[in-house]
């Protein structure tokens, strides 16, 4: 019996190899035929793409954004129902518009696991809404990078700007269920941030306005998170698609299958989701005149020169950069100008206004800035650049009247320029002493409202910034619509003409009264923005706004007009009943410029 043993073992370990290769065997048969339920019928560098119906756009722009990084690479979009909605080649998506559904899905997760399963898709794009039933389909390649917003908007501009969370909840819930909305306005509108654009102001949630970076770090209560789905083999059987040789055959568009897959990490992906890779938050304000009866009330005050800013300087700091047109002087010095009856300066040290007021550039170009000639505009120039103000339009000579402001913030470069109806050579106030207010090679002045010198500063200015601001001083007072000083301008068309030059947003400043807004697909006009620190008595003179505008890679993403009243002399934004009055008129004065949506 003992002799038997060593053969009993050798015959044990037999059937125990046996059996492993056995089981080794059906192991790799099963995990090939497994793997091979992979195999992508795929055109060399093409790979497909679904999304549910609310992401559409982000789609779109994530597959043109990849293949003009890769042009040999081609992505095929698909939605939930497997139709084809864009091939994602390069320039595929000039003017693409989102195209929502009929009706709003609150839950395509089983029609996109489908997708998945059957192998008809390499990815999907999902939410966190529409994620439990993807995860048995596929692999998750990653923790949330981006969020999706669902932002709420109505035409610009809006008497509502500010929802409560739950009323934001119980309308977007209607609108994505398709039921009907119980709303005043029945023109709500559910968007995503890749949307944005002039003609639609975004409402605040609970207190916080949708942006590239409340919506990316998650502060915009309408958030879910975003992940990428790929069709992988997964689990034990999926192992061998490990192997190099088997990876490529199972595989064939493997090579681009891997490029989108680090390419989807970088800014640039991040970028083409959001609609932008950078963006800037600009205030504009009106006419600041810090002479006169604002003097008065400062010293009145006690509270020195936090005075005129002081019940909207936090809201001006808030933004990346905020402008306003300095209406006089910051300068006791010169002579006042022979026969112009209305004579403007300020004591110097009140640019100490303007910096505590968050005021990071000023416009020069204006029919007060030359009131105490030569002297007064270049020691305000001196007092700017002292206190590190950025200012444009007026200079000790032409060119320096020409050249832009060029500010820095959230990684772009804007430029702003202003020129003025009132710097004419033929205009002067007093023929004993025939100044004009525009500057020449030789003497100080103000850049002219000109078309040609205007179109070669905007070209120059495009090279050296990302976006391009315009401001002009310009028409009637008074008035609540454009109309010139000089008969032979036409304001709209100046404003259409600088749009189409290439500005982003042409700021209008002089009448003492608001004027209406003008939107363009790629730009925005403000045709006046009226007073801000003003001693004028008239109910329209003491009407203003804050204007804020979202900047980003293309322009103009947002914008709304916040309502101000000037108290005396310095302006509070306004509340409840006061605020939509004064936003209705907005609309109103509004109206006439609709045709250029």
């Amino acid at each position: 019996m003992g002799a038997d043993t060593p053969s009993r073992r050798l015959r044990t370990w037999h059937i125990a190899l046996a059996a492993v290769f056995l089981v080794l065997l059906a192991y790799g048969a099963g995990s090939i035929a497994y793997v091979a339920a992979f195999r992508g019928e795929r055109e060399p560098g093409t790979i497909v793409l679904a999304v549910p119906s609310i992401m559409v756009k982000e789609g779109e722009l994530l597959a043109g954004a990849f293949t003009a990084a890769d042009p040999g690479s081609r992505v095929l979009l698909l939605d939930a129902q497997g139709n084809r909605l864009l091939e994602g080649q390069a320039g595929d998506l000039e003017g693409g518009a989102f195209r929502p559904p009929s009706t709003w899905p609150t839950n395509e997760s089983a029609a996109l696991a489908e997708l998945l399963a059957r192998g008809t898709v390499d990815y999907v794009l999902a939410v966190d809404d529409t994620l439990a039933g993807l995860r048995s389909a596929g692999t998750v390649l990653r923790e949330p990078r981006w969020r999706f917003a669902y932002l709420l908007s109505l035409p610009f501009p809006a008497v509502t700007g500010a929802l409560s969370l739950p009323e934001a909840e119980a309308l977007l819930d209607a609108k994505l269920s398709g039921r009907e909305v119980s709303w005043p306005d029945s023109r709500l509108h559910v968007m995503s941030l890749s949307e944005r654009a002039p003609s639609a102001q975004l409402l605040e949630v609970e207190g916080v306005y949708p942006t590239l970076g409340s919506v990316s770090d998650g502060s915009y209560p309408l958030t879910t998170g975003v992940r990428v789905v790929a069709r992988r083999p997964s689990g034990l059987l999926g192992l061998v698609s490990r192997l190099p040789f088997v990876r490529g055959w199972a595989l064939s568009s493997r090579p681009v299958v891997g490029e989108f897959e680090a390419w989807l990490e970088t800014e640039e992906a991040q970028g083409a989701f959001y609609g932008t890779r950078r963006e800037v938050r600009l205030t504009a304000v009106g006419d600041v005149m810090l002479g006169r009866g604002v003097t008065r009330d400062l010293l009145a005050s006690g509270q020195g020169t936090n005075y005129p800013f002081g019940l909207v300087a936090d809201r001006l700091k808030a933004a990346d950069i905020a402008f306003c047109n300095l209406e006089a002087p910051l300068s006791l010095a010169g002579t006042p100008i022979p026969g112009k009856m209305i004579w403007l300066q300020a004591r110097p040290e009140y640019v100490d206004c303007l910096e505590k007021g968050g005021i990071d550039v000023v416009g020069l170009a204006n029919n007060h800035i030359l009131d105490f000639d030569t002297p007064g505009l270049v020691e305000t120039i001196a007092v700017l650049d002292k206190a590190g103000i950025a200012h444009c339009g007026g200079g000790a000579n032409i060119t320096e009247a020409r050249r832009p402001a060029i500010l820095e913030a959230g990684g772009l470069r804007v430029a702003f320029l202003a020129y003025t109806e009132f710097a004419d050579e033929g205009l002067f106030w007093d023929y004993t002493y025939r100044r004009s207010f525009e500057a020449t090679d030789d003497i100080a002045g103000c850049s002219p409202l000109r078309m040609e010198i205007i179109a070669e500063d905007i070209a120059s200015a495009r090279e050296r910034a990302d976006v391009v601001i315009v401001t002009y001083h310009w028409g009637l007072e008074d008035i609540p619509y454009p109309q010139a000083f000089n008969p032979a301008n036409d304001l709209r068309d100046i404003a259409r003409r600088t749009i189409a030059l290439g500005a982003s947003v042409v700021l209008g400043t002089h009448p003492h009264a608001v004027q209406g807004f003008e939107l363009h697909p790629s730009g925005f006009v403000a045709y006046s923005l009226g007073n801000f620190i003003m001693d004028q008595r008239r109910p329209t003179q003491k009407e203003s706004m804050i204007l804020e505008i979202v900047l980003g890679d293309t322009g103009v993403l947002s914008a709304r007009a916040l309502p101000v009243w000037i108290d005396t002399t310095r302006p509070r934004v306004l509340e409840g009943e006061e605020a939509s009055r004064l936003l209705e008129k907005f609309q109103e004065i509004s109206e006439p410029f609709q045709d250029s949506q």
